[in-house]
């Protein structure tokens, strides 16, 4: 298994629902919509959701030039990144015994703001392949990249997250005992 599977953080508690298989990994990543990434500034802690593509050991996601995600990635750029996927309620006897049937996966890393135009075309392609897929992506180029206005006139600010470390969890919805 490569380096940036394994965990540098203490074991999961309940290895019996710890996803290990990096293909698994991969599919929750690759079809998770909505991702939130975790920053810290000053012992104040962000959680933002956002839009991003996974690419082995990179997660890329894209801001306005202008914002609190910016402000604290350049303060510190140790993140975590969190996606998850509900497949139900676990009903129990009692309220206290239901819980929740889901797939996530946790990612710990550094962040950098790209800079390099190639780079940020190729993170902008692979953000546009998974929501409005590749005959999109193929129309992105370099210089839209570069000059890239939103409707409010920020420009467009490409984030890679280098994974030191991921894991997955899951709990599946189980018959009822019989």
């Amino acid at each position: 298994m490569p380096e940036i599977w394994s965990l540098s953080f203490p074991a999961m508690r309940r290895k019996d629902r710890e996803i290990v298989d990096p293909t698994e990994i991969a599919n929750i990543m690759d079809n998770a919509q909505v991702g939130r990434i975790g920053l810290s500034m000053n012992e104040q802690p962000y959680v933002v959701p956002v839009n991003f593509a996974f690419d082995r050991d990179r997660i890329y996601l894209h801001c306005a030039d202008t914002g609190m995600k910016l402000d604290f990635l350049r303060t510190n750029p140790r993140v975590c990144f969190e996606v998850d996927e509900n497949l139900g309620v676990v009903p129990g006897p009692a309220p206290w015994l239901f819980g929740m049937a889901y797939r996530s996966v946790i990612a710990f890393g550094i962040a950098r703001i790209l800079t390099d135009s190639e780079e940020k075309t190729k993170a902008t392609r692979l953000i546009t392949t998974k929501y409005a897929g590749k005959e999109m992506a193929e129309m992105i180029t370099p210089k839209l990249t570069e000059t890239y206005r939103s409707s409010q006139g920020s420009g467009l600010v490409l984030v890679e997250i280098k994974v030191e470390s991921i894991t997955g969890k899951h709990r599946e919805i189980s018959p009822p005992p019989k």
